[in-house]
């Protein structure tokens, strides 16, 4: 039997407190190295503590590949050992076939590493995976990293549909007129259900501390959360790895960030990037101005009188010459699904990349982002019952890993120095300064009640709510619904009606406890496009009821009969 196989079974006997005690004691028998071998150039990236490995050839050897490694703290110490005993006699073809996530799952590590501590340890696995692959004349080794845990956001119990405004403590409230709040304004934010609110009380009340800074027990409990909450996110959205995903300050920071470090590094004079008449600003704005500073031509795809993609104006509307495709997955103003698979297919083929904008439809509907071929997806934890302040961008790792950064300054980096410095792998690489640390932890817990309900019992049951809104306002003289019919969209009808103000009949729903947007939604263009300054929304969530529906439509007819002139 291996020592590995040996050490397997003896970490399977102990409890947590006895396995750290091994991993110290397993650190404490590394050997030294050789003075000089302590140097910036064999520091590897990506590590809390400084860890320096080695690695030589001697064909005369019995074992060619020689590799050794030290840390100057203890425990990491332990991990270099693991390490070392992994790869000992190995070739270097062996070295890249070792299935390193397995043999650590199997030694129980996770349980005794933090988060930042594991991302340490995948780092130094990549450097000696690199060191082999440039041994046998390849440039680099793939990059490994933790897998996405299944069960992160995976809710303990299941919720029901029926009575699920319940958990939302603002709408069990009457409002000061004595009338029941009716929210039909989830597309520009979503309220809260207890356990976020609960849960960003929890973490300020019990455990708050900065992320990835301490080794004490709150820092330690705010890294596992963090972390958890990505893994949940990645599960959330089909990602194949945690690392891929990216936390923000919401889908407009992350759409400037693609814009900037990817777009600014890829796009150049006469490429042309692609959006919709359907998008909201922020996924219109920093296109326009990145083609302005690019020199690139800004083309935008064009949509029926009925509110959809034709396939004619996709093809021809996408080409050679295009560099990036940006397209939302659910208008906001019509509820328009565009043909996600197919714009991705289309602009791979290219050789373009796509940005899906999925603020509005990631409450409503699944998303697989490997399935769908999409290259960037962003959204913001507000929309999906999650807390303000914290967003998500989705990014292929080969993309996000060739990204420079977007901001700088901690946590973001792994070496810094006098006159150059170098970055952390992704995600950190994107994540500098103090994150929105209650938010993400927040989110998580959004995450998980979402899926204690279930997208797919969400989306069945706002379906029916669109197509009762459709067939009770349509009844209504004068009323004009914009957009696809209610089964090719989301659960939004934006509609206008002639002879009466937006404004003034978002006062008298507000009047009757009704609660609406109203305006250019954030979408000029497309209001230019339907020949309308304003459109009133009605965006329905996961809350909202049949009862909801019908007063909204028996209070939209009334004022009609009192504001039209």
């Amino acid at each position: 039997m291996s020592v590995v196989e040996d050490l397997i079974e003896e970490f399977a006997e102990l409890d947590e407190r006895e396995a750290n005690q091994l991993l110290d004691e397993l650190g404490r028998e590394l050997p030294k190295l050789d003075d000089a071998l302590y140097s910036k150039e064999n520091l590897v990236a990506g590590c809390q503590s400084r860890v320096w490995i080695v690695q030589s050839f001697d064909e005369n050897a019995p074992h060619p590949l020689q590799i050794q490694a030290d840390s100057d703290a203890i425990v990491v110490k332990g991990l270099v050992y693991l390490l070392l005993q992994i790869y000992r006699g190995k070739t270097a073809d062996e070295i890249l076939a070792v299935d390193y996530v397995e043999i650590f799952d199997r030694l129980q590590l996770s349980r005794l590493i933090t988060p930042q501590r594991k991302n340490g340890l995948f780092s130094m696995v990549n450097t000696i995976r690199d060191h082999a692959a440039k041994q046998l004349g390849q440039t680099s080794a793939p990059v490994i990293s933790p897998t996405v845990d299944l069960d992160a956001g995976r809710p303990a119990i299941r919720l029901s549909i029926d009575g699920v405004a319940s958990h939302f403590p603002i709408l069990n409230r009457p409002l000061p007129n004595g009338k029941r709040t009716i929210f039909l304004d989830s597309g520009a934010s979503a309220q809260k259900p207890k356990v976020v609110i609960d849960k960003e009380r929890e973490v300020q009340e019990e455990y708050y501390a900065n992320a990835f800074r301490g080794r004490y027990y709150f820092g330690q409990r705010i890294d596992d959360a963090i972390e958890s909450t990505r893994q949940a996110t990645a599960n959330l959205v089909g990602a194949g790895r945690p690392d891929e995903i990216v936390f923000t300050a919401g889908t407009t920071m992350s759409i400037n960030m693609v814009a900037s470090a990817y777009g600014d590094k890829n796009v150049r004079p006469g490429d042309e990037i692609v959006i919709t008449e359907l998008e909201h600003h922020a996924n219109f704005v920093p296109w326009q101005a990145l083609a302005k500073r690019r020199g690139a031509k800004l083309r935008i795809l064009p949509i029926t009188n009925d509110g959809l993609l034709s396939n004619e104006a996709i093809e021809s509307t996408i080409n050679e010459k295009t560099a990036i495709v940006a397209v939302t997955s659910m208008s906001n103003v019509l509820g328009t699904l565009p043909p996600i698979e197919k714009i991705t297919h289309l602009a791979h083929q290219c050789g373009a990349v796509v940005l899906v904008d999925a603020a509005q439809s990631i409450p409503h509907q699944r998303i697989d982002v490997v399935k769908s071929e999409i290259d960037f997806l962003t959204f913001s934890g507000h929309k999906l019952y999650g807390p303000t302040g914290v967003g998500v961008l989705y990014g292929r790792y080969d993309l996000l890993t060739e990204m420079d950064p977007f901001m700088y300054g901690g946590h973001m980096i792994s070496q810094v120095g006098r006159e150059e410095s170098n970055w952390a792998l992704p995600p950190a690489k994107f994540e500098a300064g103090t994150m929105p640390i209650v938010q993400i932890v927040s989110l998580g817990a959004a995450i998980e009640f979402v899926n204690a309900v279930g997208l797919d019992v969400i989306g069945k049951h706002e379906h029916s709510l669109l197509q009762l809104a459709h067939q009770r306002l349509t009844e209504i003289d004068g009323l004009t619904i914009y957009g696809p019919q209610p089964d090719n969209k989301g659960s939004i009808v934006s509609f206008s009606i002639q002879g009466v103000s937006s404004e003034d009949l978002a006062i008298r729903l507000d009047e009757a406890g009704i609660f609406t947007r109203h305006g250019h939604h954030c979408a000029m263009v497309l209001h230019e496009r339907l020949g309308v300054p304003a459109t009133t929304r009605a965006s329905i969530g996961m809350y909202n009821t049949t009862e909801d529906i019908d007063e909204l439509a028996r209070t939209v007819k009334s004022a009609v009969k009192q504001l039209r002139v």
